[in-house]
C-alpha cells in the first residue's frame, strides 16, 4: 500500500467517526424531576398531626414544652419528630393508578385513615388519605387530599405511623 492510499483510509476512518461522533450521537437520556417530599415545609412549621382511623383520632399539638395531645397530655417527642422527619424525606415512590375507578381496591376511600398537619395559623400543610400496604409490604398506598391520583410511598411511613399510636398519651386507642 502506498503512503498515499493510507492517507485516503486514514482520512475516510476519520471522516466516518466524525460523521458518528455529530450525527449519530444520542442525547443523554433525561430524568424526570424529583417528586416533592410529601411534606414540603420545614417540620418546624407543623403544629398540629391528626392521625383518624375510623372514629379514633389522635392529635398531637406543638406547644412551649413539645407536643401534647388534645387533653394536654403530653407525648414523647421521638414518634412524632420522626413522623415529620420521615414525612420531610418521602417522596412518592410511583402514581400506581391516576384516577382509579375502585379506589377500595388500595384501601381508599370513605372512612379510611387520614393523616392531617396543619400550621399554627391552622392552614393545612399535608393531608394524607392512607391506604393498605402494597402486596409486597414495601410501600404504603395513599393520595393527597382532593386528587385522585394513588401514589405509591415508602413502607417506613406505616412504620413511623405505628410508633405514634403506640406513644399515644393515655394509652393505645
Amino acid at each position: 500500500m502506498t503512503a498515499r492510499g493510507t492517507a485516503l483510509l486514514v482520512a475516510l476512518l476519520a471522516t466516518l467517526a466524525g460523521y458518528l461522533w455529530v450525527v449519530e450521537r444520542r442525547p443523554a437520556p433525561a430524568f424526570p424531576p424529583e417528586p416533592a417530599p410529601l411534606l414540603a415545609v420545614p417540620t418546624a412549621a407543623v403544629a398540629r398531626v391528626e392521625l383518624v382511623e375510623g372514629e379514633r383520632r389522635l392529635t398531637a399539638v406543638r406547644g412551649e414544652r413539645g407536643w401534647t395531645d388534645a387533653a394536654g397530655r403530653p407525648w414523647s417527642q421521638d414518634p412524632v419528630s420522626d413522623l415529620l422527619a420521615a414525612l420531610g424525606a418521602l417522596r412518592p415512590l410511583a402514581t400506581v393508578d391516576p384516577d382509579p375507578a375502585t379506589p377500595g381496591d388500595y384501601g381508599l376511600g370513605p372512612g379510611g385513615r387520614r393523616l392531617e398537619l396543619a400550621a399554627a395559623d391552622g392552614r393545612p400543610l399535608l393531608a394524607l388519605e392512607l391506604g393498605e400496604r402494597n402486596p409486597a409490604w414495601t410501600g404504603l398506598y395513599a393520595r393527597r387530599a382532593g386528587e385522585p391520583a394513588v401514589l405509591l410511598v415508602g413502607g417506613v411511613l406505616a412504620w413511623e405511623l405505628e410508633k405514634v399510636r403506640q406513644a399515644a398519651p393515655g394509652g393505645n386507642p
